[in-house]
């Protein structure tokens, strides 16, 4: 099951990956990513009996809605939203890979009200935690390496 350790990790390995080759996804702006990775769960602190009422906004339309306003926030408001956006996308890319019992997500809500989901992950398996943990540590490895070579030159 995709958790936040998993989408925190798979936000970091991606922009960490893509790094190399693009200045922009330097720690802070890699950060902004992470955070967009996990935004679409922060619906779920505290939502104790009113999750129907928050649910919205665990569906893709609800979390751009929710990005564009933390974006707000920032004097580079198009680029904190961008990188909220690649962000939630590899959150809802996880999240349509697990069997939910819910019928998965309203991917293209309000649009259409058919649910998505792959069904290659169930819920309750945390193999994916552990394999996304691993490549943290080998990305992590491989980055030390490239950045030591690249003081070296």
């Amino acid at each position: 099951m995709p958790d936040w350790i998993t989408h925190i990790a798979v936000a970091w390995i991606l922009c960490t990956i893509i790094g190399f080759k693009y200045k922009q996804f330097n720690p802070s702006n890699t950060a902004i990513v992470m955070v967009g990775a996990i935004l679409p769960d922060f619906v779920q602190i505290g939502s104790l009996g009113i999750w129907s009422f928050v649910e919205p906004l665990h569906i893709p339309i609800g979390t751009l809605i929710i990005a564009a306003m933390i974006s707000l926030a920032f004097q580079e408001k198009k680029m904190v939203f961008l990188f909220l956006i690649l962000g939630f996308t590899t959150h809802y890319a996880l999240d349509l890979l697990e069997t939910s019992i819910n019928g998965g997500i309203y991917l293209f809500y309000p649009l259409y009200w058919g649910q998505y989901q792959f069904g290659l992950i169930p819920t309750d398996d945390y193999i994916i935690t552990i394999i996304s943990l691993i490549l943290v540590f080998i990305v992590y490895l491989i980055s030390r390496y490239h950045i030591k070579t690249k003081h070296e030159v």
